[in-house]
């Protein structure tokens, strides 16, 4: 074999290997991305002050406090429209902080999560005990005025004495 010919068979090599490489390493700067994503949109997308699942979950049960448990995706209309509106409310903001361990589930990323929940389509709210228990879930958009008295029907126990209509007929 000529010189000429292994010297292009080893710059072909070198130039497969550098490929790969920065391939990977792409790839890995890709993932680092996605994860400081996620972690932005649990600390700071709003006011409301959001806990990972499992952190929620840990919380909740210490503190001994209800459980408001958020399934979005950044493709979801509904998703934009309620951190937009309902999620900047000062009442619902002060309240959620006050009673709830808030919990954000991107169902993108976290897919196991959302399959344990069986969420179906997006948004969907859960309210849980503080043990952890479900108490009910609610599908889709929900005005700020609307979720405030959701919220205090979860945190008032009244889910133990009557329905939510009921609820909402002595208030």
């Amino acid at each position: 074999m000529k010189k000429e010919n292994i010297l292009v068979v080893a710059i072909v090599c070198i130039a497969v290997i550098a490929f790969i490489i920065y391939n990977n390493s792409k790839l890995d700067m890709q993932m680092d991305v996605t994860a400081k994503k996620e972690s932005a949109k649990i600390k700071g997308d709003s006011a409301i002050d959001w806990k990972d699942y499992k952190q929620g979950i840990v919380l909740s049960e210490s503190e001994g406090k209800h459980i408001f448990l958020y399934f979005h995706a950044d493709w979801c209309t509904y998703c934009k429209k309620l951190k937009q509106t309902t999620f900047k409310d000062k009442k619902v903001l002060s309240y959620l902080k006050e009673n709830f361990i808030s919990i954000s589930v991107d169902t993108d990323i976290n897919k196991e999560v959302a399959n344990q929940w069986k969420v179906k389509g997006l948004p969907t709210l859960w309210f849980l005990k503080p043990d952890n228990s479900k108490i009910s879930h609610l599908p889709g958009y929900v005005d700020a005025k609307q979720f405030l008295s959701i919220l205090k029907y979860i945190q008032s126990k009244s889910y133990d004495k009557k329905t939510f209509q009921e609820y909402m007929e002595t208030i």
